[in-house]
């Protein structure tokens, strides 16, 4: 029996900075943080740029539009601060998407696309196709 897809959406932004200075200005503890300079915690190869993340909480088989809109009502409870931040450094909706079955299809309504724009985010896709067309019981 195939695995089922994974999929989860975060907010997040890079750059040169200290991820405690965006904890302190949105007043929420991010998903994921790290630092410019840290050792990564597989690799233990020195970190490029700093990384600030809030992940959805949904379960990872949830509909990638379902976390999306999970990421944005938590942005939605600190709207100026987390606007703030985007802005400056260039906020992104990160969706990750590991297709073990076929894709299902993204469609995002309008309130998602307003949502995104509200909060000047870019959109990057992270898709990993894992399945074949092969039939499994051939």
């Amino acid at each position: 029996m195939k695995k089922k897809n994974e999929l989860y959406a975060y907010f997040t932004v890079t750059g040169d900075f200290d991820p405690a200075d965006i904890t302190a200005q949105i007043g929420v503890t991010p998903s994921d943080s790290w630092r410019k300079g840290d050792l990564h915690r597989d690799n233990r190869l020195e970190r490029k740029f700093s990384r600030w993340s809030l992940h959805s909480r949904l379960a990872r088989t949830a509909d990638l539009e379902d976390h999306v809109r999970d990421v944005l009502t938590q942005l939605e409870e600190h709207t100026p601060a987390f606007q703030s931040i985007s802005v400056k450094l260039g906020g992104c909706m990160q969706l990750v998407g590991y297709f073990n079955v076929q894709y299902p299809g993204l469609h995002f309504e309008r309130d998602i696309v307003d949502g995104l724009s509200k909060f000047s985010l870019c959109v990057d896709f992270d898709f990993y196709y894992l399945y074949s067309d092969e039939r499994e019981d051939t």
